[in-house]
């Protein structure tokens, strides 16, 4: 009843992750060489010693590499004085051991533009575009950091973010579909209003993830969220856990996809159970076991099999009427009991049990001495568990 098998979407993402980066950089080589052929004595090199401001209308060419220069302003710590660069293209660059502060960047382009090693602090993206028809993908790696940024109305589908750290970013009204975060770290991230359709995160460490829609992000069944990484098993780990994951349900569930919403339900339930103490773990305890959170039919059919078993051992000892022959053992006579009767006794109680469990009751098995009380609590017990299972069977199957 699982609808991800994570490990094989794991393979499967990194397989497509690997030809999405191979057959870009194939066509960005080959842009770069008809380039360079046509533009040779055109130096696109523009190195810094001391993270040295650089104003961005130095870069007139694609195909430039900039390295260790601060865009935006340098050593201003206020969060309200921005660098404003408007209606600039910045494609076909690659960016490395830079630092961007503050600065708003509004109808931008960085089709195609690499960022190695990069900082973004206090930094906005305003109706930009990272998408490039030719699928030659924005890329950034090699630890490079977002902390205090904003992307609204921006266009970032088949963006690749690998090994980078998130710390407190918004995307609002942003285009991610079919964008791939592999191996980041991301400590809070908030969604308002995005496309998140064919959206992937594998190997990623989320500490918190929020969804403030006004409306709905929206979703799809090739979306995939990773399970979440553990660093710490303290209450508070597993409840920023819990609270991830139920979001991620809420907005399946809003985009009508049900069996997602309920996987998701399911990792939100079992990350909570694990903070729980005292009666309120033994309540989870309960539903972990009986049915899953309602999203384990298996568990209920697991659980009443073993209840009956269970029950069947007892019987052994608690007593039952058979055609006048009487099942009552004690530990005294198992030593020299046949081996045979033990298991045609344990069959006949085990009988007993199903019946008994499943409300049947055909009569011909009777319950003597502590078995009468027993049989009555075995009983509950069966009505209970069938009715669970059955409900949560009925509710995968409608979904």
């Amino acid at each position: 009843m699982q609808i991800y098998d994570f490990d094989k979407n794991r393979k499967i993402i990194n397989i497509e992750l690997e030809k999405r980066l191979l057959k870009s950089n194939e066509k960005l080589n080959t842009m770069m060489k008809s380039y360079r052929n046509d533009n040779k004595n055109k130096s696109n090199d523009i190195y810094g010693k001391n993270k040295e401001v650089l104003n961005l209308e130095e870069v007139q060419d694609p195909f430039a590499n900039i390295e260790n220069r601060t865009i935006g302003t340098k050593n201003l710590d206020s969060k309200h004085i921005y660098k404003n660069v408007s209606n600039k293209k910045i494609d076909y660059n690659k960016f490395s051991d830079c630092y961007f502060n503050n600065i708003k960047f509004e109808n931008c382009t960085f089709m195609g533009s690499i960022f190695e090693n990069c900082k973004f602090s206090n930094v906005h993206f305003s109706n930009c575009n990272f998408e490039d028809e030719k699928k030659i993908i924005a890329l950034f790696k090699s630890n490079c950091v977002f902390e205090n940024c904003i992307f609204y109305k921006s266009n970032m589908k088949d963006m690749v973010f690998e090994f980078t750290r998130f710390i407190e970013v918004k995307f609002s009204f942003t285009s991610l579909r079919n964008v791939i975060f592999n191996q980041c770290f991301i400590n809070d991230i908030v969604f308002a209003d995005c496309d998140l359709k064919a959206m992937k995160t594998i190997k990623t460490d989320i500490n918190m993830l929020n969804f403030e829609d006004e409306f709905s992000s929206k979703v799809d069944e090739n979306t995939f969220i990773d399970l979440l990484k553990l660093n710490r098993k303290d209450k508070k780990s597993y409840e920023n856990i819990f609270k991830a994951y139920k979001s991620i349900s809420e907005v399946f569930e809003k985009n009508g996809l049900f069996n997602h919403s309920g996987e998701y339900y399911y990792l939100a339930k079992c990350a909570e159970r694990k903070s729980l103490k005292g009666i309120e773990r033994l309540k989870s305890d309960i539903f972990y076991y009986s049915c899953g959170y309602g999203e384990r039919p298996t568990f209920a059919l697991i659980s009443s099999l073993e209840i009956v078993l269970i029950f069947a051992i007892i019987y052994m000892f608690s007593g039952l009427s058979i055609n006048e022959r009487i099942i009552h053992y004690n530990l005294n006579i198992l030593s020299y009991l046949p081996r045979k009767l033990m298991y045609m006794d344990l069959i006949d109680c085990f009988y007993f049990s199903l019946v008994t469990f499943t409300t049947v009751g055909y009569g011909d098995i009777f319950p003597i001495g502590y078995s009468v009380l027993l049989s009555c609590v075995e009983m509950l017990l069966g009505v209970t568990m069938v009715g669970v299972w059955t409900a949560t069977l009925a509710r995968k199957i409608t979904r």
